[in-house]
């Protein structure tokens, strides 16, 4: 009962702050992302996680802007957290300002997740450090060989309720939302720290026993590198999330 009551006043926190940071200049955007997290579990303590994501342009289907890969080592402390450490890649496809031309966005990143399970309600959340390496158009046909450093902070909290008597079994679903807030530095930004937040809402059906859909509507709220203005932007979203132990 705590942890939900924790979870439904830190959603309330967020969506508070939202409300008072659009009295800057926004812009709103659709898009849709899919993406596919497996994860396989080597023996008692670890194992290896994989995700890939691929992200839609404005207007939901009007091409893709971009494609996430991430590979890491995993450590199973116990059954209730893990520490996750690797690498990522984002290829940011041409878009409004570099029509031409791709960039690229190498990151490592490190994940302390922890869970807190009952026979009805699952309560997850993350804290995820990343430093990325990203280069910049030149013009709208140049990238840059030059790559800039920033350091973001995730913090992200995700619950699952069941819908029905028997809780989170197999072929079951849940109302499942969430909440992200990302943090960030780097030398060449301007004297702030709010990168982004993301709220979720919408369902996850369990598929057997170690396949889990989610699927439902992410709302981002992001805040340009000058701190000036925001776009949000509404996300139809599906994710596959496989965990096998070997």
């Amino acid at each position: 009962m705590l942890l939900r009551k924790l979870f439904f006043v830190f959603m309330s926190l967020c969506a508070a702050f939202i409300a008072h940071a659009q009295s800057k200049p926004v812009r709103y955007e659709q898009q849709a992302w899919a993406g596919w997290f497996p994860q396989i579990r080597f023996s008692k303590h670890f194992g290896l996680w994989a995700d890939a994501e691929i992200h839609t342009a404005d207007h939901y289907f009007n091409g893709f802007s971009q494609a996430t890969i991430r590979l890491a080592a995993t450590y199973y402390n116990n059954r209730s957290n893990k520490f996750t450490a690797g690498y990522g890649f984002t290829d940011l496809f041409p878009g409004e300002n570099h029509p031409d031309v791709s960039l690229q966005e190498h990151f490592g990143w490190e994940q302390y997740q922890w869970y807190h399970i009952r026979q009805k309600t699952k309560l997850m959340q993350w804290v995820r450090a990343e430093q990325k390496f990203r280069n910049s158009a030149i013009d709208s046909h140049t990238a840059s060989s030059d790559y800039t450093l920033t350091h973001k902070l995730r913090y992200n909290i995700f619950y699952q309720v069941a819908l029905n008597k028997k809780g989170l079994v197999p072929h079951a679903l849940a109302l499942a939302m969430g909440n992200e807030l990302y943090l960030y530095y780097s030398p060449n930004a301007h004297n702030h720290l709010f990168d982004q937040n993301r709220i979720f809402l919408g369902f996850s059906y369990a598929v057997n026993g170690h396949d889990n859909l989610v699927f439902g509507i992410t709302n981002i709220l992001q805040e340009n590198s000058a701190g000036t203005a925001y776009t949000n932007t509404n996300v139809l979203r599906v994710s596959l999330f496989q965990n096998f132990g070997l």
